[in-house]
């Protein structure tokens, strides 16, 4: 009887002292998080804060960029290539892991490359996020990844 007297406690604060421990919960919700920048009106004031090119030592297919709107303190990743090519961009908040990608690249005029661009994350200082790519062309596979921002 001293011996449940003694654990029972323990096991009924168990699972609230679990949600209490950091790290333990899953990624963080805010409100612009998974929003498209172009139409929640911050694709307007954006500018690319860090960018990563991908390809080889010899070529360069296209880049990956971590775009940044200073209104909506959002961050989304685009990955723009010159040619047809399979490819996909994604942006990751770094201190929860919320993450966002896209592969339905479409031919831009305005770029003059073939794009796409993720939702955004919430990224207001003290957060920070980065964006990675990959793409394959002629049989090579190819990765890059920002800087965090």
């Amino acid at each position: 009887m001293r011996y449940i007297r003694k654990v029972l406690p323990a096991v009924i604060a168990a699972p609230f002292l679990v949600a209490l421990i950091p790290g333990s919960a899953q990624a963080a919700t805010y409100s612009m998080d998974g929003k498209n920048p172009i139409s929640a009106g911050c694709a307007a004031d954006s500018t690319t804060m860090k960018e990563s090119y991908i390809g080889t030592s010899s070529w360069t297919l296209g880049a990956i960029e971590l775009r940044y709107s200073v209104k909506c303190h959002t961050a989304w990743a685009r990955i723009t290539l010159s040619e047809n090519a399979w490819g996909k961009a994604q942006i990751v908040r770094n201190t929860d892991g919320k993450a966002y990608s896209c592969t339905n690249l479409s031919y831009s005029t305005s770029l003059g490359s073939y794009t796409c661009y993720t939702a955004m994350v919430y990224d207001k200082d003290p957060l920070s996020s980065y964006a990675e790519g990959w793409s394959q062309y002629d049989n090579v596979n190819l990765h890059s990844k920002t800087p965090s921002y």
